[in-house]
């Protein structure tokens, strides 16, 4: 429905001698068609990375799903207005998202970002991000449409760090930070031909655990980062125990990351290595070794 405003002033003299010092005037003020009500559906891409929350297992090819969780909120701007929309729905690749805030024109070319913190006038990548186990938390994502269905691009990868300890217990993880020496990982963005997230500088990125996280001798713990897509040469890696104390680690080699893909490095870490002097870090599913610095 259209809506049009008039907004008139309309001068009316008490005095009949008065009548010519004033005139009517009338400003129309045209309104794009607005819904009060929209509902927009939006679907996470489906390849070998993830997003609002990973999949508990892979599938036959080794993909994990990509899925939505209650609470999820995205942007969608018309071009000119952003509003905020949410879901209701859990652990699926398809949602439907209604307004929570905010107003935007119907029949626009829609740009929808997640998260709802990211919009056309503020694309950035967070230099902090939050530890959940075996999972990730708000990871990137962008869709652009010209209907209320939406289909989301990943705009970044993933390096998991696969972590162990010489003895179970002896070593609690408390944050990691990653950046690198030729590329940003946080920031401001822009989004290439491809679909990713170009960071313009050079800062990096930290995955703080609200609670320390311990290591265990024949388990692996994973630690998902994420991170645009690019070839980091070298990696810097810095680790952080419980105690305050840091083990810090760079590449000899470059570390590649996919744009919806995970890059995975496996170590074991001793407690001796923690504020110690150079020491070789062996890589169990990478090509990349590490060294302490």
């Amino acid at each position: 429905m259209k809506t049009k405003l008039f907004l008139g002033i309309v001068a009316m003299a008490l005095f009949s001698s008065c009548e010519d010092l004033f005139e009517e005037k009338k400003t129309v003020i045209d309104i794009s068609e607005i819904e009060s009500d929209m509902t927009f559906s939006a679907v996470t891409e489906s390849t070998d990375s993830t997003r609002s929350s990973l999949s508990d297992k892979t599938n036959s090819a080794g993909y994990y799903s990509l899925y939505w969780t209650r609470g999820d909120a995205i942007s969608i701007s018309d071009g000119m207005s952003t509003a905020i929309f949410t879901t209701e729905d859990e652990g699926t690749p398809f949602a439907e998202f209604t307004r929570k805030e905010g107003r935007i024109a119907s029949g626009a070319t829609y740009m929808a970002f997640y998260p709802s913190s990211i919009t056309p006038s503020h694309m950035v990548l967070p230099a902090e991000q939050n530890y959940v186990a075996n999972n990730i938390k708000d990871f990137p994502m962008y869709a652009e449409s010209k209907t209320k269905e939406l289909k989301f691009k990943n705009l970044c990868g993933i390096i998991r760090l696969s972590l162990k300890s010489e003895e179970t217990g002896s070593i609690e993880v408390s944050s990691i930070s990653l950046s690198a020496d030729n590329a940003g990982m946080s920031g401001s963005f822009i989004i290439g031909e491809d679909d990713y997230a170009i960071v313009d500088g050079s800062d990096g990125v930290v995955l703080t655990c609200e609670k320390a996280v311990p290591l265990h001798e024949s388990l692996e713990t994973d630690f998902n980062i994420v991170v645009p897509q690019g070839d980091y040469n070298p990696l810097r890696v810095k680790i952080s125990d419980a105690a305050g104390k840091e083990m810090n680690l760079v590449s000899e080699d470059r570390v590649h990351v996919e744009r919806s893909g995970i890059t995975k490095i496996a170590l074991t870490l001793g407690s001796s290595s923690f504020d110690s002097s150079l020491e070789m870090i062996p890589i169990t599913e990478s090509d990349v070794e590490f060294t302490e610095r």
